[in-house]
């Protein structure tokens, strides 16, 4: 295993977090980890998910930690992991590489800290917390970085090492502004949409419990995603989400005029050879593109 990372600090044992624990404890890593719930601590401890836990963020923000811990990775909200970059100001431009693993990063404003890189592994399931540990989330998904904060080339390759040898995942570097732009898009966007989809639902007052189609199961699962950790990113990315929302809102405005048209005659067939070719070229994007 091509990676100089022997022992690593899990703050946040929940999906995310437990199952960077327990694939590196497989690897071979010795694994350390805290979080608030001491449930969920307990179970990481008792089904060998981590080796060791911290009892405190206090406990953790300590420099001698830097001497033997190699990596900190912050699995936890975006709004609590900037404040838990805060709350171990001790451990900044020290040996002890730090990341997150947040799908937001603008927010996370710090003055230069030469050993922080930001990090956000693109995976997800429909379990939650340390329970849903899985030592195959991972492999061959695909991990962002984005260093604003200069941080020192060592951290990086150590970050990108680790990323790639025992996550194995592929590995690509972005600003934080792309960054925050595009998972608007491709996440944020959709995560909203599928909450407003169901509450669609729920206010037509209408039993669809037993007449739910496959397409509706994939917004009821994204819609079944941690609400607190969404609300977070909504509020700390609604710029960028405002504008994907808006460009969904024209596409939305263009499909509805063309499937109203196909109900005035007598330019029936016309317009509805336009819903055609708009539904095809739909279609072939999503081919090419994923």
């Amino acid at each position: 295993m091509n990676t100089n990372v022997k022992e690593i600090l899990v703050i946040g044992l929940g999906l995310i977090g437990s199952s960077i624990a327990k694939v590196s404890r497989e690897k071979g890593i010795k694994v350390h980890g805290f979080d608030i719930n001491e449930d969920s601590l307990k179970h990481a401890l008792e089904n060998n998910i981590i080796d060791e836990s911290f009892g405190s963020i206090e406990e953790i923000n300590n420099k001698n930690l830097a001497s033997y811990i190699d990596l900190i990775v912050i699995a936890v909200s975006p709004e609590a992991t900037k404040n838990i970059v805060n709350e171990i100001e001790n451990l900044w431009n020290s040996d002890v590489t730090i990341t997150d693993t947040a799908s937001v990063k603008a927010h996370l404003l710090f003055k230069d800290i030469s050993n922080l890189v930001l990090s956000h592994p693109i995976a997800g399931s429909d379990k939650s917390g340390v329970l849903g540990a899985d030592e195959n989330l991972f492999t061959g998904k695909k991990t962002v970085i984005c260093n604003p904060f200069n941080a020192e080339r060592s951290h990086i390759q150590r970050l990108e090492d680790f990323w790639k040898f025992v996550m194995q995942m592929r590995v690509s570097e972005m600003s934080v502004k792309d960054h925050d732009l595009m998972f608007a898009m491709t996440s944020h966007l959709p995560h909203l949409i599928s909450y407003a989809l169901i509450d669609s639902i729920r206010l037509s007052s209408k039993d669809v419990k037993d007449n739910v189609g496959g397409g509706l199961k994939e917004f009821i699962r994204l819609s079944g995603s941690n609400p607190e950790m969404w609300r977070d990113i909504f509020e700390l990315n609604d710029k960028n989400i405002i504008k994907s929302l808006a460009s969904f809102q024209l596409s939305i405005n263009n499909l509805l005029e063309l499937m109203t048209k196909t109900k005035e005659l007598p330019e029936i067939f016309s317009h509805s050879d336009l819903l055609k070719k708009e539904l095809e070229d739909i279609k072939k994007y999503k081919e090419d593109t994923f």
